[in-house]
């Protein structure tokens, strides 16, 4: 991935263009929930369902469902450390006081069982604290932090249930260091080293080996204080070397710097990455003034750095009156980001995501009689209509024949357009449909028995909104094609005779595009069609009765 550093902080045109994709996207789970004074929103889950934090005096866990919860522990401001959650939202890294020794100590809390265990230290400790939890592993498998190894230094640490607490170690000697943050499996550790000098620098471990982060001007990188869940990407703050542009850091691209700061001799940090570190967010502040008195940031490659608050604006969110000042964390799927505002309350910003099929190499498989729902709501414009679309997937291993795709089930809500392709290029359409029932899409392709198919849902105009979508397969060998009603003579020349078992109400003819040929309202057992003006090649006969829809194909001489 490469990431580009050129935008402005406000890029008008973006927003303009985020105003007009709210006219056509915007949904109303995205939202601004504002916690509470002193409520310091620190982490969450990786689809933001769970929010944890701390209140200056324990932690806390957030839902939209019940609100806040107290779960005890202590806040950092006396014992260090932070409240992280893993990715399922079953356990909390936390600092407690252990009992046995009435020193603050790297815990978990049991999210079920509302239980917290201590985890240990490295035998030491500095005024009420022995050790304190800074991060935990998306797995819930390892927890990271810091341990005492006497009153005036400490050593990065990281607790696994197999090893229990491990010293991660000092490269410098006589200074300390700190594990930040940790990777999905806790393969990867970041945080930093002090330097002889006090300096703190970015520092990561794998297999408890250091590396130490530098610019790309051989100076030393401040402190790393997140890391991607994929481990390729991590984040920290500025220092005189970047002229203090928060950055972000990969093994293959080294430091890129994601400034510059909207004002002058404003300094900046990154505080949260998605997990493949697509989206960045962070902060720039003046300095030595508090973080809350500074302007919280949302980066992509595509977009470059935007103001968090005037971005949460154009999407059509009501931010309060609010300056999301300190975004500290946002959750794995990009859809939510925490932190707080300038006046010290905590948040949590639902944005819009788009749907995980937003991308044909992101398709959803669909078998033979499934019906699933969906949205295009927030998913982006691959082609076809100009409206956002989604994909799906059907590969005929159930053998040759007519297949079915429809949105006509009532659970529908937008004017849709459904689309069949060959491939993922979107080059060569096989069939479409707009509107076959009221405004809504149905079609039949043929499957050949082997192949994959690739199916887009998108709007007509630019539409979009919630479906069902259900597939449904009418095989050469199925009962319900040979029986329901017969077909003769097929290949035909001129008249296609119908004969039928049920009241026949309708019948349509279509080419395999789609298109209707040829529609006729019905109320008999027996009808026939003059087919004598087609062209030879394949076609599809839609017959319908009171309780079926049946498909056969017929053959052109």
């Amino acid at each position: 991935m490469k990431y580009k550093t050129q935008k402005l902080f406000t890029n008008k045109s973006i927003l303009s263009f985020l105003i007009l994709v709210l006219v056509i996207c915007f949904t109303s789970n995205a939202q601004l929930y504002l916690l509470g004074n002193n409520y310091t929103v620190q982490d969450l889950n990786e689809n933001g369902t769970i929010v944890v934090g701390d209140n200056a005096q324990e932690h806390f866990m957030w839902t939209i469902s019940d609100g806040l919860t107290l779960i005890g522990g202590v806040a950092p401001n006396q014992y260090g450390g932070t409240t992280a959650v893993n990715s399922a939202g079953t356990k909390i890294a936390g600092t407690r006081i252990n009992p046995d020794t009435a020193l603050g100590e790297l815990s978990s809390y049991d999210v079920a069982t509302q239980i917290w265990t201590s985890h240990g230290s490295l035998g030491s400790s500095s005024g009420n604290s022995s050790s304190s939890s800074w991060g935990i592993s998306s797995d819930g498998q390892t927890i990271v932090g810091l341990g005492w190894i006497n009153p005036g230094s400490a050593h990065a640490i990281k607790w696994t249930n197999l090893n229990g607490v491990e010293d991660l170690g000092s490269s410098v000697s006589g200074s300390s260091s700190r594990a930040n943050a940790v990777n999905h499996d806790g393969s990867i550790i970041a945080g930093w080293q002090d330097s002889s000098t006090g300096f703190r620098q970015g520092a990561f471990w794998i297999d408890s080996n250091q590396t130490l982060i530098f610019h790309n001007n051989g100076e030393p990188a401040s402190e790393v204080g997140v890391i991607s869940d994929d481990g390729i990407w991590m984040g920290g703050g500025g220092n005189y070397a970047n002229d203090y542009q928060a950055y972000i850091w990969s093994e293959a691209t080294g430091v890129l710097d994601i400034g510059p700061a909207p004002i002058n001799e404003w300094r900046g940090a990154t505080t949260g990455l998605s997990s493949n570190g697509e989206v960045v967010v962070g902060y720039y502040r003046p300095w030595p003034a508090p973080a809350t008195l500074g302007r919280g940031f949302y980066y992509t490659e595509v977009d470059g750095l935007l103001d968090l608050t005037d971005y949460a604006t154009s999407l059509g969110i009501d931010v309060q009156g609010a300056i999301l000042a300190l975004p500290l964390a946002i959750s794995d799927d990009a859809s939510t980001v925490v932190g707080l505002t300038n006046s010290g309350i905590g948040f949590v910003l639902k944005l819009p995501v788009a749907p995980s099929n937003n991308n044909c190499d992101n398709a959803i498989s669909l078998n033979c009689g499934v019906s699933i729902s969906g949205s295009t709501t927030n998913a982006s414009d691959s082609g076809g209509s100009d409206a956002p679309d989604v994909f799906y997937t059907y590969t005929g291993s159930a053998g040759e024949g007519i297949i079915e795709v429809t949105l006509c089930n009532g659970a529908t809500n937008f004017d849709t357009f459904l689309r069949v392709f060959s491939d993922c290029s979107l080059t060569n359409e096989i069939a479409s449909n707009n509107d076959d029932c009221g405004i809504y899409s149905r079609l039949d392709f043929e499957s050949n028995g082997t192949s994959t198919y690739y199916i887009m849902v998108e709007g007509a105009g630019q539409e979009s909104g919630d479906y069902t979508i259900e597939l449904n397969c009418l095989l050469s060998n199925s009962s319900e094609t040979n029986n329901t009603f017969a077909l003769y003579p097929n290949p035909v020349d001129d008249l296609l005779y119908i004969s039928s078992e049920e009241l026949i109400k309708s019948v349509s003819l279509k080419n395999i595009l789609g298109q209707i040929l040829y529609e006729l309202k019905l109320d008999s057992f027996d009808s026939s069609i003059d087919v004598s003006n087609l062209n030879k090649g394949t076609y599809f006969l839609n017959l319908k009765t009171e309780s079926k829809n049946s498909i056969k194909k017929i053959i052109k001489n």
